[in-house]
C-alpha cells in the first residue's frame, strides 16, 4: 500500500484513494487526479486491501481503472453493498472508473438483429469499449449500481473536464468538514446559497436545447433548463442541483423562473413568426400544486401564446404519493391544451406503471438506451418495443441523448422521427438559440 501526504486545493476536503494492482496503473490514476490538484491519500492493490482500509478509514472517492486482465472495479459495487449490508460501511464511497476508449468489433461475430435494409448483411458494427468492456454494458452495470444507492461515474481517460466535474458533484453533495466547522459547511451554505440563486437569479442560466426531426434535421421544439454556477464550486451538475432544490421545497420556485423565461423566448420567435413548442421539466409534487393549470393557462393568456406551445416535461425527481391526485392535475393540464410529456421512459418501473395508469402526449426514450443502440441488440429491441408501444397509445415520442452522429439515422430505421442531443445541437444561450432558430427558419422558407 502507498501512502500519500494530501494537498490544500478546491477539492482538498474529499478523501480519495486509487484501486490499482500494479504500479503503472496506479501512476496513471494518480497523474490523472494530479492534474486537477488531488493526490490520494493512497493506492490499494486489491478489494481484500481496500476492505482493510475502509475498516479504520472512511473514504469519499474511490478511483479505479476498467481493463480485461483486473476486474476489481466491476466487482467493486457488489463488495460495497455486501459491506453495508452487513452494517460494515455506514455510507457508500463513490465509485469513478476510469480507461481509455476504444473502438472495436464484437470479436467478428455477427448479430443478425444489427442488419437492417440499408445495411450489407454481415456488416460488422462498431462498439465503443473502454478498457476493453463496451461502455454501453459499463452504463447498464452503473446503472444498477446506481439503483443500488452508490454513485458511480464513468470517466474518460485524458478527460479532465469530466473528471473535474465528478470529483465536484462529490464535493457538493458528500464532503462534510470537521464537526467544528459546522457553520462552515456546504450543507449550511447549500439551502442559503440556493435560495439566494432562486430568489435573486445570481449564477442562473437558462438555456434550450434543440429538438429535430432527424429525417430532416428540421427544428420541431425545444427543451429548456436551468445552470448554476456555484461562486466557488463553478458549474453545478443538475444531478446535484435538482435534489438540492427539490429538498428545500424550491422546486415551484424553479419552475416558475424557468417558465418564465421559457415565455420571453416564445415571444421572441413569435415576432419572427415561428411556433415550436418548447418542454418545461416539473416533478410531480410541482404539478399537484393546487390550482397549477389555471395558473399555466393565465400566464399564457397574457401572453397571447397559445397553449399548446407550452410542454410540461414529467420528471421522477419527486413521487407523488397520491397518484389519483397526481392523475387528476395532470388531466387538467391537458385539458387546457398543454402537451404533457414523460421524461426519462424506460429508467425503472415506476414510468412503466405511470404510464400504463395515466395519459400523456409524449414520452422521451431515456439515452441510456439511445448511447447503447448501435452496440446491443437489447437496446435496439427495447427501442423498437417502445416505438410500438407509442403507436398503440398514440403518442408522440423523442429519442434523447443522441451523442454519436452513426446513431441517427439507425434510431430513424427503429421508428423514432424526433430526438436531441449533443450530435445535433448542445443546448444553447438564449441568445445562440435565438439566432438558431431564426437562421434554420429562414434557411428552410427560401428553400421552400
Amino acid at each position: 500500500m502507498i501512502l500519500n501526504v494530501a494537498v490544500p486545493n478546491e477539492f482538498s476536503a474529499l478523501r480519495v484513494i486509487t484501486l490499482a494492482s500494479d504500479a503503472a496503473c496506479a501512476h496513471r490514476l494518480a497523474s490523472a487526479l494530479s492534474g486537477l490538484g488531488v493526490l490520494p491519500l493512497a493506492n490499494v492493490e486489491s478489494l481484500d486491501a481496500l476492505q482493510a482500509w475502509l475498516e479504520d478509514s472512511p473514504v469519499d472517492v474511490i478511483v479505479c481503472e476498467i481493463r480485461p486482465e483486473c476486474g476489481d472495479g466491476l466487482m467493486l459495487p457488489s463488495v460495497l453493498k455486501a459491506r453495508h449490508e452487513s452494517g460494515k460501511l455506514a455510507q457508500f464511497p463513490g465509485i469513478f472508473w476510469m480507461g481509455e476508449t476504444t473502438l472495436g468489433t464484437p470479436g467478428g461475430a455477427i448479430d443478425s438483429a444489427r442488419t437492417f435494409a440499408h445495411e450489407k448483411p454481415g456488416k460488422p458494427l462498431w462498439i465503443k469499449y473502454m478498457g476493453g468492456v463496451a461502455v454501453s454494458a459499463l452504463e447498464s452495470h452503473a446503472r444498477l449500481a446506481r439503483a443500488a444507492g452508490i454513485f458511480v461515474e464513468i470517466v474518460r481517460e485524458g478527460g479532465t473536464l469530466d473528471l473535474g466535474d465528478a470529483l465536484r458533484a462529490t464535493v457538493l453533495t458528500r464532503v462534510q468538514p470537521d464537526p467544528s466547522l459546522r457553520k462552515n459547511t456546504f450543507d449550511a451554505l447549500a439551502e442559503d446559497e440556493v435560495i439566494h440563486a432562486l430568489t435573486t437569479g445570481d449564477g442562473l442560466r437558462f438555456v434550450f436545447q434543440p429538438q429535430f426531426e432527424l429525417l430532416s434535421r428540421r427544428i420541431v421544439g425545444a427543451e429548456a433548463l436551468v445552470r448554476w454556477k456555484h461562486p466557488r464550486f463553478g458549474e453545478v451538475p443538475p444531478s446535484v442541483l435538482m435534489p438540492l432544490v427539490n429538498r428545500l421545497g424550491l422546486d415551484l420556485l424553479l419552475f416558475s423562473l424557468v417558465e418564465m423565461w421559457t415565455i420571453k423566448v416564445m415571444l421572441s420567435l413569435k415576432r419572427a413568426n415561428i411556433q415550436i413548442p418548447i418542454a418545461v421539466n416539473a416533478s410531480a409534487k410541482t404539478i399537484c400544486t393546487p390550482n397549477f393549470a389555471g395558473r399555466l393557462a393565465a400566464r399564457m393568456r397574457q401572453a397571447e401564446l397559445p397553449n399548446r406551445l407550452l410542454k410540461i416535461e414529467l420528471t421522477e425527481d419527486v413521487s407523488e404519493p397520491n397518484e389519483l391526485y397526481l392523475s387528476a392535475s395532470l388531466t387538467a393540464i391537458r385539458a387546457k391544451g398543454f402537451q404533457v410529456s414523460m421524461d426519462d421512459f424506460g429508467t425503472g418501473a415506476a414510468t412503466f406503471a405511470l404510464l400504463a395508469n395515466l395519459s400523456f402526449d409524449e414520452m422521451k426514450i431515456d439515452g441510456s438506451f439511445v448511447r447503447g443502440v448501435e452496440q446491443h441488440s437489447s437496446s435496439r429491441n427495447v427501442i423498437a418495443g417502445i416505438v410500438n408501444w407509442a403507436r398503440l397509445l398514440n403518442l408522440s415520442l423523442v429519442a434523447e441523448g443522441i451523442e454519436d452522429e452513426s446513431t441517427i439515422p439507425l434510431l430513424h430505421r427503429l421508428g423514432c422521427r424526433i430526438g436531441q442531443g449533443y450530435a445535433l445541437a448542445r443546448p444553447m444561450e438564449i441568445d445562440a438559440f435565438l439566432n438558431f432558430v431564426t437562421q434554420q427558419n429562414s434557411a428552410t422558407t427560401s428553400a421552400g
